[in-house]
Protein backbone atom coordinates (compact mmCIF):
# COMPACT_ATOMS: atom_id res chain seq x y z
CA UNK A 1 0.00 0.00 0.00
CA UNK A 2 1.68 3.46 -0.92
CA UNK A 3 1.06 6.40 1.32
CA UNK A 4 -2.00 8.82 1.50
CA UNK A 5 -1.52 12.52 0.42
CA UNK A 6 -3.30 15.02 1.70
CA UNK A 7 -6.17 16.71 -0.32
CA UNK A 8 -3.65 20.07 -0.24
CA UNK A 9 -1.10 17.50 -1.78
CA UNK A 10 -3.19 15.97 -4.15
CA UNK A 11 -4.38 19.43 -5.63
CA UNK A 12 -1.48 21.14 -5.15
CA UNK A 13 -2.86 24.33 -3.35
CA UNK A 14 0.06 26.25 -2.03
CA UNK A 15 -0.04 26.46 1.62
CA UNK A 16 1.04 30.01 1.51
CA UNK A 17 -2.07 31.05 -0.70
CA UNK A 18 -4.67 29.00 1.30
CA UNK A 19 -8.05 28.48 -1.07
CA UNK A 20 -8.16 32.92 -1.08
CA UNK A 21 -7.10 32.62 -4.55
CA UNK A 22 -9.50 29.92 -5.63
CA UNK A 23 -12.34 32.33 -4.35
CA UNK A 24 -13.29 36.10 -4.04
CA UNK A 25 -13.12 37.54 -0.77
CA UNK A 26 -17.17 38.08 -0.10
CA UNK A 27 -18.63 40.92 2.15
CA UNK A 28 -22.15 39.81 3.40
CA UNK A 29 -24.18 43.50 2.41
CA UNK A 30 -27.68 42.08 3.78
CA UNK A 31 -28.69 40.06 6.20
CA UNK A 32 -32.56 38.98 6.76
CA UNK A 33 -34.50 36.03 8.40
CA UNK A 34 -36.78 35.79 5.31
CA UNK A 35 -34.71 34.05 1.91
CA UNK A 36 -37.40 35.15 -0.25
CA UNK A 37 -36.40 39.05 0.80
CA UNK A 38 -32.55 38.41 0.31
CA UNK A 39 -33.29 36.56 -3.09
CA UNK A 40 -35.49 39.66 -4.10
CA UNK A 41 -31.93 42.36 -2.94
CA UNK A 42 -29.68 39.43 -5.07
CA UNK A 43 -31.66 40.07 -8.11
CA UNK A 44 -31.50 44.11 -7.43
CA UNK A 45 -27.77 43.91 -7.33
CA UNK A 46 -27.78 41.68 -10.18
CA UNK A 47 -29.92 43.83 -12.28
CA UNK A 48 -27.58 46.89 -11.44
CA UNK A 49 -24.12 44.76 -12.47
CA UNK A 50 -23.49 43.49 -9.26
CA UNK A 51 -23.03 40.02 -8.76
CA UNK A 52 -23.70 38.96 -5.67
CA UNK A 53 -25.39 35.66 -4.10
CA UNK A 54 -27.33 34.43 -1.37
CA UNK A 55 -26.08 32.38 1.12
CA UNK A 56 -28.13 30.34 4.08
CA UNK A 57 -31.27 30.16 2.39
CA UNK A 58 -32.02 26.86 3.22
CA UNK A 59 -31.81 27.78 7.31
CA UNK A 60 -35.18 29.44 7.10
CA UNK A 61 -36.24 25.86 6.39
CA UNK A 62 -34.72 23.67 9.34
CA UNK A 63 -35.29 26.70 12.01
CA UNK A 64 -38.93 25.87 11.78
CA UNK A 65 -40.71 28.46 14.73
CA UNK A 66 -37.72 28.88 16.18
CA UNK A 67 -36.00 32.14 15.31
CA UNK A 68 -32.51 32.02 13.67
CA UNK A 69 -32.03 35.92 13.95
CA UNK A 70 -30.43 36.88 10.08
CA UNK A 71 -29.12 34.21 9.00
CA UNK A 72 -29.76 34.65 5.42
CA UNK A 73 -27.89 36.91 3.71
CA UNK A 74 -26.67 38.73 0.72
CA UNK A 75 -22.76 38.61 -0.48
CA UNK A 76 -20.64 40.20 -2.79
CA UNK A 77 -17.02 40.92 -3.58
CA UNK A 78 -15.49 42.96 -0.78
CA UNK A 79 -14.24 45.20 -3.63
CA UNK A 80 -18.15 46.19 -4.51
CA UNK A 81 -19.37 45.97 -1.08
CA UNK A 82 -19.96 49.89 -0.95
CA UNK A 83 -21.57 50.16 -4.29
CA UNK A 84 -23.80 47.22 -3.17
CA UNK A 85 -24.69 49.10 -0.10
CA UNK A 86 -25.52 52.11 -1.91
CA UNK A 87 -28.09 50.24 -4.27
CA UNK A 88 -29.75 48.95 -1.81
CA UNK A 89 -29.89 51.97 0.21
CA UNK A 90 -31.54 53.56 -2.50
CA UNK A 91 -33.98 51.05 -3.26
CA UNK A 92 -34.98 51.33 0.45
CA UNK A 93 -35.80 54.92 0.69
CA UNK A 94 -37.72 54.90 -2.64
CA UNK A 95 -41.09 55.62 -2.18
CA UNK A 96 -43.61 53.38 -2.94
CA UNK A 97 -46.33 54.22 -5.31
CA UNK A 98 -50.04 54.05 -4.41
CA UNK A 99 -52.46 51.89 -6.12
CA UNK A 100 -53.13 54.46 -8.46
CA UNK A 101 -49.69 55.21 -9.62
CA UNK A 102 -49.19 51.69 -9.54
CA UNK A 103 -52.09 50.61 -11.87
CA UNK A 104 -51.31 53.51 -14.14
CA UNK A 105 -47.65 52.13 -14.57
CA UNK A 106 -48.87 48.77 -15.24
CA UNK A 107 -51.11 50.32 -18.22
CA UNK A 108 -48.73 52.26 -19.55
CA UNK A 109 -46.41 49.07 -19.31
CA UNK A 110 -49.01 46.85 -21.40
CA UNK A 111 -49.87 45.03 -18.06
CA UNK A 112 -53.39 46.03 -17.58
CA UNK A 113 -55.24 44.29 -15.10
CA UNK A 114 -55.00 40.41 -15.03
CA UNK A 115 -52.59 40.85 -17.91
CA UNK A 116 -49.33 39.10 -18.12
CA UNK A 117 -46.38 39.86 -20.15
CA UNK A 118 -45.65 39.03 -23.68
CA UNK A 119 -43.03 38.90 -26.46
CA UNK A 120 -44.69 41.22 -29.05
Amino acid sequence: MGRRLSVAARISIPESRGCSMLTPVMETVFATTLAFHAQMICNLLIAAGVPARVDGSFLQSIGGEIPLGNAVRVRVETARASEARAIIAEWESAPVPSDEEAAAEAEAAGLGAGKLPVDR
